[in-house]
């Protein structure tokens, strides 16, 4: 299961490594809602968490600022959208 612990785990682990806004994106859903498997990707939500991240990075952000992006989120207490 992908949640923000794996994430942080794989940033911790790779600490100068490019992160394609995506999977970005899936982090920062995983911090906002708790899990972000391959069938959230099709969500309005993470299409706006995408949308905004490549907006204000480009196409890659580093380690350091998709930490950033996870912690401006408040912990995930079960809060998936409708529909997931």
């Amino acid at each position: 299961m992908r949640d923000a612990a794996h994430y942080r785990d794989m940033l911790n682990r790779n600490p100068n490594a490019s992160v394609g806004f995506t999977l970005a994106a899936a982090a920062v859903y995983t911090a906002k809602y708790g899990i972000c498997e391959a069938e959230q990707h099709s969500t309005p939500e993470f299409r706006e968490i995408a949308l905004s991240l490549k907006r204000k990075y480009g196409e890659t952000l580093t380690a350091d600022e998709v930490r950033e992006e996870m912690d401006h989120e408040p912990p995930a207490n079960n809060r998936a959208p409708q529909g997931c």
